[in-house]
């Protein structure tokens, strides 16, 4: 849940574009500066390594979103097979194959349930991982900031990856990642590029400017075709930073500011998004117990009227857990507040509970599920209530060894006014699943 998830220590304007600009550009050229000149000396010898991950996951929801009377009950699986090869000191070739299968439901246009076999990620990298340079080319997964810009998104059955390539700078503590992408679509069968959702960027991390602080700041140019459903498309170009921290070893904290700019369906887009976040860490009591809070807020459109879009676009982002394990909403007009607690009673064993509170950050604008899409549009004039719902979530994990994980997971939504008022059929529901993970 994203409230507990521990940080590791490490609005749009002209002037902040411009030190967002020298900031990656900085790392860059120190990177280059120092690292181009030699190779790590502790570099592996050329080695062969396999792997395999084995998921199996049942599900049963109550109301399917929308509909409080129906029950849906189906199963996923996911295999997952592995393959890295050194052939030189300098080059790896990672390649990674998956099937995901679903049974007892009709995976109709959701692709991200199902997938026969084909390769998942194949990419050569050159230079070690822990070098100063790293080039990745090929099919690849990409995750920034544990999914809140660019995300991985590990719940779905298949998960997203990108064709393109990857050049990581790295100089002390300091480093960038330059990347040029397109989007690969998940297809019954075999995974074909895709050039029409592309994405270039640049992401840094630096934690030499202060001790104890990260900076993470990012620029991202986004080319997506429009999509009639949720709206999302056209050119955006989302820049900001993430800044995160330990204080006094057992607080931690995190700030994300993201600006949004560009055009969509025709409609200029000014948009922006902030999280922030706080937890504490009780080491020295039984079952180390941890309290986190955090709070996001993703801009609406004040005024559907004007020729200006300002909806924020959670484009790639991984959703699941960081708004509710449920999944019924997308960060794109929305408030979001949680709080929750995290316990280990023995060994292998972890416990998560969680309330969260969801609200419209506009009244007149509407409700997104979690796909972007529009849910239901706020009246003419806009809504009497922006209370969207609560949810309270609890997961149990059970790790007996390193490579065996189960967890059981147990989720209320409470609909709030708005969804009681204006989504058909939008009544409390129930989710429930159970997932066993192995890996070899």
């Amino acid at each position: 849940m994203a409230s507990l998830a521990r940080i590791r220590p490490r609005p749009a304007r002209p002037a902040a574009d411009r030190v967002l600009v020298r900031a990656l550009l900085s790392i860059a050229c120190l990177a280059f500066a120092g690292g181009l000149a030699g190779q790590d000396p502790a570099a592996p010898e050329p080695r062969f390594e396999v792997g395999a991950e084995l998921r199996f996951r049942g599900e049963t929801r109550s109301g399917n979103g929308v509909n409080p009377k129906s029950v849906d009950s189906f199963a996923l699986s996911r295999l997952r097979l592995n393959l890295g090869l050194r052939p030189a000191k300098h080059v790896g070739v990672v390649v990674q194959a998956q099937d995901a299968r679903v049974a007892g439901l009709d995976p109709g246009g959701n692709p991200l349930r199902f997938h026969n076999l084909g390769f998942r990620q194949l990419y050569v990298a050159l230079g070690h991982e822990s070098g100063p340079v790293t080039l990745r080319a090929g099919r690849q997964e990409l995750d920034y900031f544990e999914g809140r810009l660019i995300g991985a998104r590990g719940w779905s059955n298949t998960t997203p990856v990108w064709d393109g390539g990857k050049l990581i700078l790295r100089r002390g503590e300091d480093s960038v990642d330059v990347f040029a992408v397109s989007h690969a679509t998940v297809r019954d069968g075999p995974d074909l590029p895709k050039t029409g959702t592309a994405v270039a960027g640049a992401v840094g991390s630096i934690r030499s400017w202060v001790d104890g602080l990260r900076i993470e700041p990012f620029v991202l140019l986004t080319r997506q075709p429009v999509n009639t459903g949720s709206n999302v498309g056209g050119r955006l170009r989302t820049i900001g930073s993430r800044f995160s921290g330990v204080l006094d070893s057992t607080w931690d904290y995190e700030f994300v500011l993201m600006g949004q700019g560009g055009h969509v369906g025709g409609l200029d887009k000014r948009a922006w998004s902030a999280t922030t976040g706080l937890g504490k860490t009780f080491e020295r009591l039984p079952a180390r117990p941890r309290l986190g809070f955090e709070w996001s807020h993703g801009s609406g459109d004040a005024n559907p009227l004007d020729r200006t879009n300002s909806s924020f676009e959670p484009f790639f982002i991984s959703r699941h857990r960081h708004y509710g394990e449920q999944d019924l909403v997308a960060l794109r007009n929305l408030q979001y507040l949680n709080g929750g607690v995290r316990v280990h009673p023995r060994e292998g064993l972890e416990i998560e509970v969680e309330y969260i509170s969801h609200r419209l950050a506009s009244r007149n604008d509407g409700l997104y599920a979690a796909s972007n899409a529009l849910q239901v549009r706020a009246p003419e004039g806009g809504s009497s209530t922006g209370s969207v719902g609560s949810e309270l979530d609890a997961v149990l994990r059970y790790r007996p060894t390193e490579r065996v994980q189960l967890v059981v997971g147990v989720f209320r939504f409470f609909a709030g006014p708005f969804v009681e008022r204006h989504v058909p059929g939008g009544e409390s529901q129930t989710y429930l699943y159970t997932s066993l993970v192995v890996r070899l």
